[in-house]
């Protein structure tokens, strides 16, 4: 700290007269050393100040002539009182005396009353001070005096004592740190897992309707959602079109029932004097065969064979082939008619042919064929189904309704029973301190804290089969995956968050193994 001579009264009381600012008669001070610094902000500089009091200053150095102000001219300067951060700043106005001749000195000119005040004040202050310093030092005994010094000393001793403790905690706590940071790996994310299945969109399409929510437990068969594939307006057109054709083959069958009764009746008594006349003329060629037979017989076994009976006897056996054929066509006439009319056929009319009974059938194999059309369409607006693949519970929806979905993207994460694990990320480059069978100390989101060991450490963050793990991170290259299996089975919601800390060194762990091996 610059020492600086301030005008302060004189110690006996007297005070001299003197002219202060704008004219006012203000009282001469004595010139008093005391530790207040000031300094002048002139130009941009600063320039320390060696004296000052209510009427000036006097600088330590002079102001380069390149740039002090020119004798006589009154300019403005910036007064910087005190120290630090906390110095005053006032500017006021200073002319270079002339009297002095040495550059160093200036004169205050026409200070303003708050001004002048506020310089009398610091002077006053800084005298104030300096006399109770002088009275504290007189007062002072011997015995004040050695105990203060006792005082003093114990002060230091303590203060080094202090120091040396708070350097020596500042040293263990940084190399508890340290070896904290060294002996273990902190999570970057964890979450509570189940082994799961994933349930896939079998084909690209918008997802209709949810059926199930999280949480929810279904079995095997079950529907979970539905999906409406791309081509579902052409597969309604042609639905649509097909049941139009049902319904007018129907109309068509109502329409022709009557008739088609009626034929049948027609066809049936046609059937039966078809039958009569064949049963007829089934009986003449048995008869007319019995007739060619008994004379051929009788050709064969009279007379001589002669030429002309030879040639009668083989127009015998022609009229018997003939006979025997006739016989068969009447015959097979009359099996056709009877093998129709079981069947319910008309005669000359094809097997295809519609008849009431089948036109009855067609009919009702319609209504059938109509009924599943309608169950269709309505299946068809929803979409396909999703059907849960096993009795479990729903884990995680990831596509919602209105949301397109791609072929073999997962929709539902179905999470079987079983018992639940621990899946935490670490960053990759501190995977390699970890090992299997390390010990964790897993904090979940509901407060609670259990322990627990890994038990398998990968580079893929995104293993199939495993629910409640957050499969979309950001940089999943700089992560690798630690499961750990808690100590003792963990009843918590699948997917519940939390946060790991595994220690990679355990010197209670090495000293046991020194101890038992």
């Amino acid at each position: 700290m610059t020492n600086a001579t301030i005008i302060g009264p004189e110690p006996g009381g007297r005070a001299l007269q003197g002219q202060g600012a704008a004219g006012q008669t203000m009282p001469m001070r004595t010139a008093v050393s005391v530790n207040e610094p000031m300094s002048v902000l002139w130009q941009g500089a600063e320039y320390p100040v060696s004296q000052w009091n209510v009427h000036g200053f006097t600088l330590c150095d002079a102001i380069p002539s390149v740039l002090a102000p020119g004798r006589g001219r009154v300019v403005d300067v910036s007064l910087l009182i005190g120290e630090g951060e906390t110095r005053l700043q006032m500017t006021v106005q200073a002319r270079r005396d002339a009297a002095a001749g040495d550059g160093l000195s200036y004169r205050f000119i026409e200070l303003g009353r708050a001004q002048a005040e506020l310089l009398h004040r610091i002077v006053d202050s800084a005298l104030t001070r300096q006399e109770l310093s002088l009275t504290q030092l007189l007062n002072d005994t011997r015995e004040v005096q050695a105990a203060r010094h006792e005082t003093t000393r114990r002060t230091l001793a303590f203060r080094t004592w202090f120091q040396v403790s708070l350097a020596g905690a500042a040293l263990g706590a940084a190399a508890w740190m340290a070896l904290g940071s060294l002996s273990t790996v902190q999570s970057r994310y964890a979450a509570v897992t189940a082994a799961a299945a994933s349930v896939s969109a079998p084909a690209a399409g918008m997802v209709t309707d949810l059926k199930v929510a999280e949480g929810a437990t279904v079995s095997a068969g079950d529907v979970l959602g539905y999906l409406r594939t791309p081509d579902h307006d052409a597969r309604a057109e042609a639905l649509a079109a097909e049941l139009r054709a049902l319904e007018a083959e129907a109309a068509e069958l109502r329409l022709h029932s009557d008739s088609l009764a009626r034929d049948a009746a027609h066809a049936d008594a046609q059937a039966a004097d078809d039958e009569t006349r064949l049963r007829a003329a089934v009986a003449r060629a048995e008869q007319r065969l019995r007739i060619e037979r008994a004379e051929l017989s009788t050709l064969l076994t009279t007379g001589l064979p002669t030429q002309a009976r030879q040639q009668h006897r083989a127009r015998q056996q022609a009229a018997v082939l003939a006979a025997e054929t006739d016989l068969d066509a009447a015959r097979a006439e009359l099996a056709a008619l009877s093998s129709a009319r079981s069947h319910g056929l008309a005669p000359g009319r094809a097997a295809d042919a519609l008849t009431p009974e089948t036109a009855a059938l067609r009919m009702a194999h319609l209504t059938e064929e109509i009924a599943l059309g309608y169950q269709r369409d309505a299946a068809l607006t929803l979409g396909a189904p999703v059907i849960s693949p096993c009795d479990c519970a729903v884990a995680q929806i990831t596509r919602v309704r209105g949301e397109w979905a791609e072929p073999a993207q997962p929709l539902f994460v179905m999470a079987k029973d079983g018992p639940r694990a621990v899946h935490a990320l670490v960053l990759a480059d501190r995977a390699g301190r970890i090992t299997e069978g390390a010990r964790a100390r897993i904090e979940l989101a509901d407060g609670r804290r259990v322990s627990g060991r890994v038990t398998r450490l990968s580079y893929d963050t995104r293993r199939a089969g495993v629910a409640g793990l957050q499969t979309e991170v950001f940089a999943a290259e700089r992560y690798a995956r630690v499961e750990i299996t808690p100590d003792a089975p963990l009843d918590a919601d699948v997917g519940l968050t939390g946060s790991v800390s595994i220690t990679t060194i355990d010197p209670l762990r090495w000293v046991r193994a020194r101890a038992e091996g």
